[in-house]
């Protein structure tokens, strides 16, 4: 399944972490703080243990958010994204454009 790990945290040494835990899970950076890719249910909420040992501010907050390939399909992309760095991940469709 297609997982989003979104976050806005306050502390360098924290995001920082959270980036590495979710490289480290095979995720894909698309954004500063937005990772996405493919991870098994177990998986993601193995991330979202690890995540909260770390994470400890009021203000801090983390989403680990599951997608399924038909309603990620529907997405809209408003604004420039770097396509080519993400072209070769099955689980990203960039356009419904080619429908048309």
């Amino acid at each position: 399944m297609i997982f989003w790990v979104i976050y806005d945290i306050s502390s360098n040494k924290t995001r920082s972490r959270v980036a590495s835990k979710c490289k480290n899970y095979g995720l894909d950076r698309i954004q500063k703080s937005a990772f996405i890719g493919n991870l098994s249910r177990n998986k993601a909420d193995m991330l979202a243990l690890e995540i909260r040992e770390f994470v400890h501010e009021p203000s801090d907050c983390v989403f680990i958010m599951p997608s399924c390939k038909e309603c990620f399909t529907s997405k809209e992309i408003v604004g420039s994204f770097d396509e080519e760095k993400v072209k070769q991940k099955e689980f990203l469709i960039l356009s419904n454009a080619d429908d048309k």
